[in-house]
């Protein structure tokens, strides 16, 4: 079953950008194409990388959305476009390609997105998991 992860690609780190360049600084699709490679040397083909214009978490970026059919679905930010960032997203991905629910159990996180969690996503209506 494929793992989509949307990466906001207008995802701006404080600080970065320029007024003559406003596309200067966009973090997200530097994490997007760090996401790519990373995922790619892992041989972890049942993942794609997709991104977005706005994921609308502005406060926190850089942010990701993870979701698959008939599992739960995360949106996490503060992530930046470094390679340990991305490694610890990716060890998630890892851990969440094999539960059935989407649920990771928390023993089970890398550090490095634990506390990075901006919202959990239910699955559609007959696909969902953990909705009553």
């Amino acid at each position: 079953m494929p793992i989509d992860v949307i990466v906001c690609e207008t995802c701006r780190q404080p600080g970065t950008g320029s007024a003559a360049d406003p596309q200067d600084g966009w973090t997200g699709a530097m994490f997007a194409a760090l996401l790519e490679g990373v995922l790619a040397s892992a041989g972890a083909g049942e993942f794609r990388v997709g991104t977005m214009r706005c994921l609308m978490s502005c406060r926190r970026p850089c942010v990701v959305h993870i979701r698959s059919p008939g599992r739960m679905g995360y949106v996490l930010g503060d992530l930046v476009p470094e390679r340990p960032a991305v490694e610890a997203l990716v060890g998630y991905l890892l851990a969440y390609g094999t539960t059935d629910t989407g649920i990771v159990p928390y023993k089970d996180w890398p550090d490095g997105v634990k506390g990075r969690f901006v919202a959990r996503v239910p699955a559609p209506p007959g696909q969902d998991q953990g909705v009553k």
